[in-house]
């Protein structure tokens, strides 16, 4: 059996450096990990609600929905199944809790999130190609301040 143990370390780190630098809002970074012509398609239920083709749309678009004013990304899970020594899919889980404002006041939202990616190996190195992000269900808790 072959688990390409450093391949699959190295697509974990590459889709928790995705959620870290999303939690510094530095969506810029994005280039670091996405190809040129990423697919992506962003869905809420089972509504699309955005598209990109290009990394700089990508970037451009998500720039747009504003600034959390605290986020925690947290990946759980991810499955990777390798297709050939340079190109992979996998499905990663992941919780998104943000702090936003809305009419001078604190709203706390958190999103299960689920990423279907496509990977491909350039060089030496993983990126994400193609992502599917769903957004499977998302709730508005109380929120707790210290």
């Amino acid at each position: 059996m072959d688990f390409r143990l450093q391949d699959r370390a190295e697509l974990k780190a590459l889709v928790d450096f995705y959620a870290t630098e999303s939690d510094k809002n530095n969506q810029d970074c994005y280039v670091e990990i996405f190809r040129p012509d990423i697919k992506l398609d962003v869905y809420f239920g089972e509504t699309l609600g955005m598209q990109a083709r290009d990394v700089h749309d990508m970037i451009r678009q998500y720039k747009a929905f504003g600034a959390a004013k605290v986020s925690f990304h947290m990946n759980g899970q991810q499955n990777v199944d390798f297709i050939d020594d340079t190109h992979a899919t996998g499905t990663c889980y992941a919780l998104a809790t943000l702090v936003t404002e809305e009419d001078g006041k604190d709203k706390l939202t958190v999103h299960a999130v689920r990423y279907y990616d496509k990977y491909v190996k350039i060089d030496g190195r993983w990126w994400i190609s193609e992502r599917e992000q769903h957004f499977e269900w998302s709730a508005l808790p109380s929120l707790v301040t210290q």
